[in-house]
């Protein structure tokens, strides 16, 4: 019994030791030596004042990687949760631009255009929560 509790606390060891608490500071935030800094809703990510991962748009996944890097553990999943940021990023922005096109349509009271607008801001908007969900799916794996 004691072995198992001894390779059980190991490994719960182990996974605590993989995240580091993120912590607040006047620029932004630190995770281990990793700086997050937060410019215009998107995170930039520096490892002793080199830029290693620019335009994140989760926290979430912000600070993921930024706990990868901190432990020198630089590898193939945190790309993984980088690119699929960045296409969660994409249909983000591309869904913001066509509600401001919607409203626009609609106070100009061209209702045609505001429902083509409008079907192509909700295909937008699902593709960017459907790109939210698999980077938390990369995360939480």
């Amino acid at each position: 019994m004691t072995n198992i509790q001894k390779r059980l606390e190991s490994i719960v060891s182990k996974e605590l030791a993989k995240n580091i608490i993120p912590v607040k500071t006047d620029e932004g935030i630190l995770v281990g030596d990793v700086h997050i800094v937060n410019q215009a809703n998107l995170k930039h990510l520096y490892k002793k004042n080199v830029l290693c991962y620019k335009d994140i748009s989760l926290n979430k996944a912000a600070i993921y990687i930024a706990n990868i890097l901190a432990v020198n553990q630089h590898n193939i999943r945190a790309d993984a949760v980088y690119r699929a940021d960045q296409e969660y990023g994409k249909w983000f922005t591309d869904s913001q631009m066509l509600r401001a096109q919607y409203q626009k349509y609609l106070n100009n009271k061209a209702f045609d255009k505001a429902d083509h607008v409008w079907a192509r801001y909700q295909e937008s908007r699902e593709k960017a929560l459907n790109a939210k969900k698999y980077v938390e799916s990369l995360i939480s794996f």
